[in-house]
């Protein structure tokens, strides 16, 4: 039985497993922090040893949190790099391809079933044979589209979460100037990740003049979730509100008739708040384009694997 590596490298975890080629199973699948590696062939060859293989791998695909631009791969919020042809060299693969991590989710959204995703809102569904859009909220904030064609679907990868950041309201004005005062440039991602919800907070905290200590994003859910701070609840439904206007333009921008999906690890943590938030009413808030946007679906993904599922992909296809 030939097995194939696949890897789902992100900004804070590294995911790895084995595809089994002939059954398209997913196998010993295992999650690492980067931080406990200095480098990726650190992560793999720890994995790697852990297991008792029949025959050595021949076949790798990885799903990295970086735009591919050629050999080098530098990832976008941790300190690794890699070169795609020393590692290759290094594990002795015939093959190895690197794909965005979104291009692998991107991938992944023909093969979701209906346990796999969570509707938010009423309104909307999913065209068959129209372009699906996917993003997500992690330690970044990833894009990506799957478009159709003759055999199915054509993934495509962005770097999205990078375009200009637009507030709709007061707050979310005074947020954006808070963060352009800082860096001089605010992009998407600076509002829509774990680091965003922490920048929403720092912002908020200081237009209400209050002395608030830093707190990670994880601190801020729960206690958004708790209603035991309001600065932290406001800040989730800033989140979400922003969440819903990007998502909205997005399925805009790209004609995704076929739904708008929602992917990293922060959303699923508090759904039944998103779907009470100001989300979906933002989502359809585009003037004359209204009930354009009202006609499209959108879900989250709570597979805790499309990033695996989408690289596995590229043996399977």
């Amino acid at each position: 039985m030939e097995l194939c590596l696949v890897a789902d490298i992100g900004g804070t975890n590294a995911r790895l497993g084995l595809l089994a080629a002939e059954s398209g199973e997913l196998l010993n699948i295992e999650q690492f922090s980067n931080k406990d590696f200095s480098l990726l062939a650190d992560v793999i060859q720890f994995y790697l040893q852990a297991r008792i293989l029949d025959s050595p791998l021949k076949r790798a695909c990885f799903a990295v949190a970086s735009p591919i631009l050629g050999d080098q791969i530098s990832f976008t919020n941790n300190s690794w790099s890699f070169s795609i042809a020393d590692l290759k060299a290094e594990f002795g693969w015939d093959e190895l391809h690197v794909m965005n991590d979104f291009e692998a989710i991107a991938r992944s959204l023909p093969h979701l079933r209906e346990h796999d995703i969570h509707r938010i809102g009423t309104h909307g569904q999913c065209t068959s044979g129209q372009t699906i859009a996917v993003l997500g909220p992690g330690t970044g904030l990833g894009v990506g589209a799957a478009v159709p064609s003759k055999n199915g679907f054509i993934p495509l990868p962005s770097e999205g979460g990078h375009a200009s950041f637009h507030p709709h309201d007061e707050t979310e004005r005074y947020v954006a100037d808070f963060l352009l005062r800082e860096r001089g440039f605010v992009c998407i991602e600076d509002v829509l990740s774990g680091q965003g919800l922490e920048n929403i907070y720092r912002a908020l905290s200081a237009r209400a003049h209050a002395d608030k200590p830093f707190l990670t994003a994880e601190i801020i859910t729960r206690q958004a979730l708790a209603t035991t701070n309001p600065l932290a609840l406001q800040t989730l439904h800033t989140f979400c509100a922003i969440l819903g206007s990007v998502a909205g333009d997005i399925a805009l921008t790209l004609g995704a008739r076929g739904g708008v999906y929602l992917a990293g690890g922060i959303l699923p943590r508090f759904l039944p708040f998103l779907e009470q938030s100001a989300f979906r009413s933002r989502f359809e808030a585009k003037g004359s384009y209204r009930s354009y946007a009202a006609g499209i679906g959108s879900y989250v993904i709570i597979n805790k694997q499309p990033g695996l599922l989408g690289a596995a992909t590229y043996f399977r296809d």
